[in-house]
């Protein structure tokens, strides 16, 4: 889906106040990433900081931090479980969720409840009106 120019992909959830989107992969593993207006905001991304492979996180855990030139954000988001992966790519090459926000995964985790993704995170038909308010504030 298309909003004022920028992709969401209908079959990702998001979290549209953090601008991140998850992926429920196989084994209860979900990826996350930046979305397309994400990214947008932060301006060139040139750091990425994750937690490690086989850290225990919960609510209270910076999942992965971001920084570009106007902009550090840190990103907590309400799961629990452990880091399943890291996308070192990402981490080397931080640009590439400028470039492509939804194949530039950043992180993932083995999470025990897959529902708790389900009540967190939004399909793209409910966040759209958020991500669309959002997107007139900051587009120029």
């Amino acid at each position: 889906m298309k909003i004022l120019g920028f992709t969401f992909p209908d079959d990702l959830l998001y979290e549209p106040e953090k601008h991140v989107w998850a992926r429920i992969e196989d084994n209860n593993v979900i990826s996350i990433g930046v979305t397309d207006l994400g990214q947008y905001m932060a301006g060139k991304i040139f750091q990425v900081t994750a937690k490690q492979k086989g850290e225990k996180v919960n609510g209270r855990s910076v999942l992965f931090s971001i920084e570009s030139a106007k902009w550090i954000g840190k990103f907590r988001l309400p799961i629990e479980g452990e880091v399943f992966d890291v996308n070192e790519e990402v981490v080397k090459n931080p640009s590439l969720i400028n470039e492509r926000p939804y194949d530039s995964w950043i992180i993932k985790i083995r999470i025990e409840d897959v529902d708790i993704i389900k009540r967190t995170f939004k399909p793209i038909q409910e966040a759209y009106k958020q991500f669309e308010e959002e997107a007139k504030r900051v587009v120029r």
